[in-house]
């Protein structure tokens, strides 16, 4: 009788269902610790292959992972042994052992291995990581053979890495904007908030070990920062034993920092810790020349000069422990500390004069500062690592608490027209506290799938107390000045949902995501007894495309949707008056910008040059700028606003090569057409230009362990709404002795070689027209050494090909 055609597919699979069942239950697995003889300690990349009891058959094999463990899964039944290998290893076989139904789980136990004399002749082995990798959705910088890594500050070292600029007071931009988002191993970290740009200057250079730029990050991130993401990846050494290094640094201008990183790691924990110390020199001169039109078409000329000398010093310590509850769980404990100090003393020269050149006001005004700003943080985490590898589970908590302080005192002292000495006093009162929870899930269904998706919640408060006196010029006492001296709190709190799917289809891999974010903000004007509620929801999409012709060529292509949430300081609306006629405020109405970002490039790489052209196009809407107005002949308020869209599109061009042994250089060039749409503002034109900017760095082997590097920036005119920045250049060199077979590193920089570090803003308006340059003592020398002890820094395989996929 034969079967119909409908129901004998439905059989044919039920068959199929029944058999494959079958074998699942016969089928067995393998699990098993193989260690060093002598220290007991787990051995990675061994060999273990398993073969048929009778015949040596080759069945399946794997390779030991860091902490000495394989598995073998879906074994038949059978009579098997097998064979651990690794050159410099006395090669091992096991005792022959069944897969049965009574024997589906074989524990191998721990396999105790010995090393044994290799005879072989002399061969020298040197590795270096290539300066530049490019993954799917990021391009990684390997910072190690940057000397300024060794002496300098994370902002210093941020100036060698192709795409990102850094002005003069550490204020990081990507591709020309500052509105990027700065990660710290991949998270949001307490560190990189409002102050940022003060941590970036103290944060020691080589504690970092490589740093990402991600222009179009996928939906697993924050949305935050128009421009992308920069990944800043701390070293945390994980090699078995005590290592650890010291480093320590003196230049000129009586400035010295140094770092001491430890680890310890005994196999089932691993404990971390590092002290670094920095106390800087910052001179600044700064001029402020300004014609205005008042209301009653009258001109004025308004003209400062301002000499200032700060001397931060700041202490920075981290201690973190990671512990391996069994095979599969885990969980680490983390812990930092910053601690910053700044005495500053400053004198602005102010003079006014009239439309005819007539002076009508002359004095000084002096300023005595000490600011006090900390920084604890903590953060806690449980993973659990199911069966397949990279298949895992993780629990994360981090939490913050940052309190600052800020005394400043002024002296006004007048010439003309001759009056009494004023002073007053501002102290302003800053605390910040933040709260992040996040659960993270990643499972490599295949070889050429793997599903992520995750949840996190973001808790974040913000109180602003600014206090304002004055001498009583009559009764000589201290008075408040009620009219400044208001209070701001700020409360946000974000719940965000994300997924990404990354799969392959031959040469073809995409990587989709989608992230939904839930956003609640309050403002409380306390001091106004008012309080302004803005909340909001959005969806972020992203798509990542990489073809891949062969291993020299491959074609990129993404999307993303960001956004830029405005912080504390940008909301609130009480104005700061350390400079009286400099005043700046915050908009509580400012909206959030967000930005649609494409990008199209490609990659050709081979084992000496690595070329990477790409071209954007990012469309802005409510953009954040800054607008600056004349409140009399002699005051001007800035603020920020939203303009109507911002308009960009670009091409990108790096390139990374090396000769043999001799030479090694990347060079990066970005040039761009910006539009900005300012209607909404009152400005009835749109104002465009073509920017550009561009770094090169190369490094020469001068012998085989001296290192000669020399690196620079240029950054074109840039637009703002009023006018536009001017260009900026830098210029840094660096000499590098190695001793002691590399324990050992003598360091000499000079960071802005020639003393060109500058900002210039020119502002043009039909009422005010305004020439600001700040310029500070860049040419910094430093000379220092560091030095390595412990174990060798080892790196492992899967290191390195996690490196270089940029993950």
């Amino acid at each position: 009788m034969l079967l119909k055609k409908s129901s004998f597919l439905p059989a044919i699979m039920l068959l199929l269902t029944v058999n494959l069942f079958a074998q699942n239950q016969n089928s067995g697995s393998i699990t098993g610790t193989v260690v060093d003889e002598a220290t007991n300690s787990p051995i990675e990349f061994v060999n273990v292959i398993l073969q048929i009891r009778s015949d040596s058959t080759v069945v399946t094999g794997t390779t030991t992972d860091k902490k000495g463990k394989f598995t073998l899964s879906n074994i038949a039944a059978g009579d098997y042994y097998i064979k651990y290998s690794l050159i410099s290893l006395h090669e091992k076989l096991s005792p022959g052992f069944k897969i049965d139904s009574q024997h589906k789980k074989v524990n191998m136990g721990t396999v105790v291995m010995s090393e044994t004399a290799v005879n072989m002749d002399e061969v020298l082995v040197t590795s270096q990581k290539t300066m530049f990798n490019n993954a799917i959705d990021r391009k990684v910088y390997n910072v190690e053979q940057d000397i300024m890594s060794k002496s300098g500050s994370a902002s210093e070292l941020l100036q060698n890495i192709p795409s990102v600029q850094v002005d003069m007071d550490g204020v990081v931009s990507l591709r020309g904007s500052e509105n990027v988002l700065i990660l710290i191993n991949g998270k949001v970290s307490p560190l990189m908030g409002k102050s940022r740009a003060d941590v970036l200057q103290q944060l020691p250079a080589n504690s970092i070990d490589k740093i990402e730029v991600i222009t179009n990050p996928s939906a697993k991130y924050k949305p935050d920062g128009t421009s992308g993401i920069i990944n800043i990846i701390l070293k945390k050494n994980t090699n078995t034993g005590t290592n650890g290094s010291i480093t320590g640094n003196v230049g000129n201008d009586s400035r010295y920092n140094g770092n001491i990183r430890l680890n310890y790691n005994p196999g089932d924990y691993n404990i971390f810790g590092s002290y670094s110390y920095r106390r800087d020199t910052r001179n600044r001169i700064n001029s402020d020349t300004r014609e205005q039109i008042d209301s009653n078409n009258n001109l004025s000329f308004y003209n400062e000069n301002l000499n200032s000398y700060a001397r931060p010093t700041s202490h920075m310590v981290a201690l973190g422990m990671d512990y391996n509850l069994d095979e599969v769980n885990s969980l680490g404990l983390s812990g930092n500390y910053f601690y910053n100090t700044v005495t500053r003393t400053g004198t602005s020269k102010i003079a006014t004069n009239d439309n005819l050149g007539s002076l009508t006001e002359k004095y000084d005004r002096v300023r005595s500062e000490m600011q006090e700003e900390k920084e604890s943080g903590y953060s806690l985490y449980y993973q659990h690592n199911f069966q397949k590898e990279d298949h895992k589970l993780r629990f994360e908590f981090t939490g913050s608490y940052q309190p600052e302080v800020e005394n400043n005192h002024y002296i006004n002292t007048y010439y003309f027209p001759v009056n009494p000495n004023e002073y007053d006093n501002n102290i302003i009162k800053q605390t910040e506290n933040k709260n992040q929870i996040s659960v993270d899930y990643t499972n490599p269904i295949s070889d050429s799938t793997e599903f992520e998706a995750g949840y996190a919640s973001e808790f974040n408060k913000s109180d602003q107390d600014f206090s304002f006196t004055y001498i009583d010029p009559v009764s000589q006492q201290l008075v408040s000045d009620n009219t400044k001296t208001n209070r701001f709190i700020y409360n946000e709190s974000i719940h965000a949902l994300y997924s990404t799917y990354k799969f392959s289809l031959g040469a073809l891999s995409i990587l989709t995501g989608i992230r939904t974010e839930e956003t609640f903000r309050e403002s409380n004007l306390v001091s106004k007894d008012s309080i302004i509620n803005n909340n909001y929801f959005n969806i972020y999409p992203t798509i990542h495309l990489s073809y891949k012709f062969n291993d020299l060529a491959e074609l990129q292509l993404n999307y993303s949707r960001r956004a830029h949430r405005p912080e504390s300081d940008d909301l609130n609306p009480f104005p700061e008056y350390q400079d009286p006629r400099n005043i700046h405020k915050g908009n509580p109405n400012l909206l959030p910008e967000y930005i649609h970002s494409f990008e199209f490039g490609c990659k050709f790489q081979n084992d000496d040059i690595s070329i990477v052209p790409s071209i954007y196009y990012r469309y802005t809407y409510n953009t954040f700028t800054q607008i600056t107005q004349a409140v009399n002949d002699t005051t001007i308020l800035t603020t920020k606003m939203n303009l109507s869209n911002d308009q960009s599109a670009g091409m990108e061009f790096i390139i990374s090569a090396n000769a043999g042994k001799v030479f090694s250089a990347h060079a990066s060039t970005n040039v761009f057409y910006n539009t900005i749409d300012a209607s909404n503002l009152g400005y009835s034109n749109k104002k465009s230009i073509i920017t550009w900017s561009g770094a090169l760095t190369f490094n020469l082997n001068l012998w085989k362990a001296t290192m000669l590097q020399m690196s620079s920036n240029y950054s074109s005119p840039t637009l703002t709404p009023q006018g536009e920045y001017r260009p900026r250049f830098v210029a840094n060199l660096g000499l590098r002795q190695d001793l002691f077979e590399n324990k050992l590193s003598l360091i000499l920089t000079v960071a802005d070689i020639f003393n060109t570090v500058k900002r210039e803003l020119h502002l043009d308006s039909p009422l005010l027209n305004e020439t600001v340059i700040n310029k500070r003592d860049g040419r910094i020398i430093y000379f220092g050494f560091t030095y390595h002890f412990g174990q060798p820094a080892k790196k492992s395989k899967e290191d390195q090909i996690k490196y270089d996929e940029g993950l």
